[in-house]
């Protein structure tokens, strides 16, 4: 497939395993530089590619950014049935085969996407250049009653006013609820507008049926940058801090957002990550530090 020409966005319906996935191009950068990476990026569950939008004006310039709605989310299809993470894992390989990407990728992900991009790593190492888990949770759920309460909801409540808000409450601050009206009002739509069936599959999947994430990531060898919120209220900063020390090539970063980093502080946000790419040309692990930004 033939990249877009700069500062347009391709997108593609490539089919998988997994389902029919949307998937965002935003081709070849304009300043595209030996150290220009191609960066991959999974959404969080209930919100889809528009979460990123932030990253891709930034980011776009200098780097390919290829953007995957998951099953069940925007505009991609439904999957047969429940899945793990390390299917939905292939499934970005296979995005990538389609695109005839075959230089190493840094995979980028928000919870559910912070899990695929801990087992693209595991299962497709050859083919990763370096993680970015943003607020990702990667202990098997200890909270089933709310879990499984929010996967019935997106069957069955996702039109409420109740549901839809409740969901934003636990993702976003206030103040960005209060700032950010209009994305909140995309991110609400996109949750009333999803297939209810096929959504709640895949809150089901991503929430109550994970395998735990937190007991691999030691055998993840690329270099990773793990990003929590000091606000989330759903998985503690503290636990996952102690998560990440056992990556062996990690750096942390707290920042003061709820459970969506990439919405609540976009600057910062991309700020970590551009950091982050500008030291993968030095050949030296990182050494993970507690940094706050």
């Amino acid at each position: 497939m033939t990249p877009p020409e700069p500062n347009s966005v391709k997108v593609w319906s490539i089919p998988t395993s997994l389902s029919q996935l949307a998937v965002y191009d935003t081709g070849i950068p304009r300043r595209a530089v030996a150290t220009s990476e191609v960066l991959v990026l999974w959404p969080s569950v209930l919100a889809d590619h528009r979460i990123y939008d932030a990253q891709v004006a930034a980011l776009r310039e200098r780097h390919r950014l290829i953007l995957i709605d998951g099953p069940g989310h925007g505009a991609s299809g439904a999957s047969v049935g429940s899945f793990s993470m390390a299917q939905c894992a292939d499934a970005v390989a296979q995005v990538l085969d389609a695109l005839e990407i075959v230089k190493p990728v840094v995979c980028i992900g928000t919870s559910w996407g912070g899990l695929v991009a801990g087992e693209f790593a595991l299962g497709h190492p050859e083919r990763t250049r370096a993680v970015v888990m943003l607020n990702t949770p990667v202990f098997k759920t200890r909270a089933r009653w709310r879990d499984s309460f929010v996967s019935w909801g997106a069957r069955w409540l996702k039109f409420t006013n109740t549901y839809v808000q409740g969901v934003a409450d636990a993702y976003f601050m206030p103040e960005t609820r209060k700032r950010q009206s209009a994305y909140m009002d995309a991110f609400r739509n996109h949750i009333r507008g999803a297939r209810g069936a096929a959504l709640s599959r895949a809150v089901r999947s991503v929430l109550l049926e994970r395998d735990d994430l937190a007991s691999r990531l030691k055998s993840i060898a690329a270099p990773t940058l793990f990003v929590a919120g000091s606000h989330d209220s759903m998985y503690p900063v503290d636990d996952l801090r102690h998560a990440a020390a056992q990556l062996s090539r990690g750096r942390f970063v707290e920042l003061p957002t709820a459970h969506l980093s990439v919405v609540d502080a976009p600057v910062e946000t991309t700020r970590a990550i551009d950091s982050f790419l500008d030291e993968l040309k030095f050949a030296s692990p990182f050494e993970l530090h507690g940094a706050k930004a």
